[in-house]
């Protein structure tokens, strides 16, 4: 199978990225506590997987945890928030488009392509209390090999790449809103210009 240059480009960048980060001392402290609430798709069969990627791409970034150390219920989840100085949020993610299209074989090559095309969106919402806190969109489109007799492995692979690749995407604008957003001014707060 052949794998696309830009996927291996950022995987190596990633590597490299979270190399650097450990080497200049000690991992920050989590800042959020996650759990992922709703996956929606008019495809039911890629629900499972984008789950999986979603909840890896959240964990791999070191200011979210899913560890409340063993906290059941909402109450003593908050609590247990609370203690640690945690921010809790339901991420939630909205699959709209994931296509795929066998297409014949590239000039000069011998196996048959796919072609897969991802378009989603995530949403976090505060735990406790379920208002809407953060937004970020994702899309990616990706052409491969595969191999006949490996058809449904290098296609799972591939589904897997293009699927990381939006969520990627999406999580990162996501998390940007989320370290920039401001509240807008409080009506009594706001100067009013003298007229």
């Amino acid at each position: 199978m052949q794998i696309p240059r830009l996927a291996a480009l950022a995987g190596m960048l990633t590597v490299a990225m979270g190399s650097v980060g450990r080497a200049s001392g000690e991992e920050p402290k989590p800042k959020y506590y996650f759990t992922i609430s709703n996956v929606t798709s008019e495809d039911h069969t890629i629900i499972p997987l984008a789950k999986e990627l979603l909840a890896k791409e959240i964990s791999a970034r070191s200011e979210f945890t899913q560890d409340l150390g063993g906290a059941e219920g909402e109450a003593a989840a908050f609590a247990e928030m609370k203690k640690r100085g945690l921010k809790g949020f339901q991420v939630n993610l909205r699959i709209m488009t994931f296509k795929q299209e066998i297409k014949p074989p590239a000039p000069g090559r011998r196996d048959r392509q796919i072609a897969i095309q991802v378009k989603l969106g995530v949403y976090g919402t505060t735990y406790p209390g379920g208002k809407l806190n953060f937004t970020g969109d994702g899309e990616a489109s990706l052409t491969g090999d595969f191999s006949e007799r490996r058809m449904e492995s290098d296609v799972e692979e591939l589904r897997k790449t293009a699927m990381a690749s939006a969520l990627k995407q999406a999580v990162s604008t996501a998390v940007l809103k989320m370290s920039t957003a401001t509240l807008p001014d409080s009506p009594r707060r706001r100067k009013h210009k003298p007229k």
